[in-house]
């Protein structure tokens, strides 16, 4: 099964990489034709993208890797470590929008905005729109940190890309100066984009908790046998999420129907809880 997911999130991520290079380079031309700083920094956050989903790849590769003796609970990690070098390139981009935001303010240059460009402006904010519900779609689907991850980064380059679009009109009336204006915005919604994805993927790789414990007594009490459930934690991403919990039962009980109840309890836990892969289960007598 890991198989056949792995190969949906790759195609998925080839798909997008294609449509991220069409977006990047029609802007990156306009930007430097009509020079516009504003266009050409929004270039660069969507040629981003495409680098994001070429590192995502080669993350979600070693993520679907069997078990092995040095790694007795899978490689999913390697999938949330690459979100975070997502956000690294978010970082290093944003400052790079503003150091050419900074010599542009220096060295004003008033940008040729023409109909051409303000058409593929349009353009290329229908492919990103279609890009952010596509890959969120899929990554909902196939329970995906990384599309999910990078489906909101691809957003941020819609609200970007229209701000930008106003900026060519803005232009256009005799207003050259919001150009730069708007290369430094730009810089500050990529940087808010890269905390985001920081901050989710910490609590993956620092092991925060996963689901409310509530959730899990309220389902494990519901056994005649048990009589409460405590010491509840759970980790993991929204597909392979690992669960250690403590049941408190009839001390009489036999250790085989205790045995059974474990896997009582496991199965019932990974019925009601899609996406819980591991459940380790301590018995307590009442």
């Amino acid at each position: 099964m890991d198989i056949v997911k792995y190969k949906q999130i790759q195609r998925v991520q080839i798909i997008i990489i294609l449509l991220n290079l069409v977006v990047s380079i029609s802007k990156l031309l306009i930007g430097s034709i009509i020079k516009s700083v504003s266009v050409t920094a929004d270039g660069i956050h969507s040629l981003g993208d495409a680098l994001n989903n070429v590192v995502g790849i080669i993350g979600v590769y070693f993520a679907f890797r069997p078990v092995d003796d040095k790694h007795p609970y899978g490689h999913r990690k390697f999938e949330t470590m690459t979100t975070l070098f997502i956000a690294g390139l978010l970082l290093v981009t944003s400052f790079k929008v503003l150091k050419n935001a900074y010599f542009r303010m220096l060295n004003p240059i008033i940008p040729n905005v023409n109909v051409l460009s303000l058409i593929i402006m349009v353009c290329t904010i229908l492919i990103n729109i279609f890009v952010t519900k596509y890959e969120r779609k899929k990554g909902k689907l196939l329970q995906s940190d990384f599309l999910i991850s990078d489906s909101t980064h691809t957003l941020s380059d819609v609200f970007v890309s229209l701000s930008v679009l106003g900026t060519l009109l803005a232009v256009k009336l005799g207003f050259p100066l919001v150009d730069t204006i708007v290369s430094v915005f730009i810089s500050f919604f990529i940087i808010k984009a890269a905390i985001k994805i920081l901050i989710n993927g910490t609590d993956v790789l620092c092991d925060a908790k996963v689901l409310d414990p509530h959730d899990i007594i309220e389902i494990v009490c519901k056994l005649d046998e048990v009589y409460s459930c405590h010491k509840i934690r759970s980790r993991g991403v929204s597909d392979d999420i690992h669960l250690d919990l403590h049941v408190v039962v009839n001390s009489n009980m036999s250790l085989e129907r205790a045995h059974n109840l474990v896997h009582e309890i496991e199965e019932l836990l990974k019925i009601k809880i899609p996406g819980v892969t591991d459940v380790n289960i301590h018995v307590d007598p009442y």
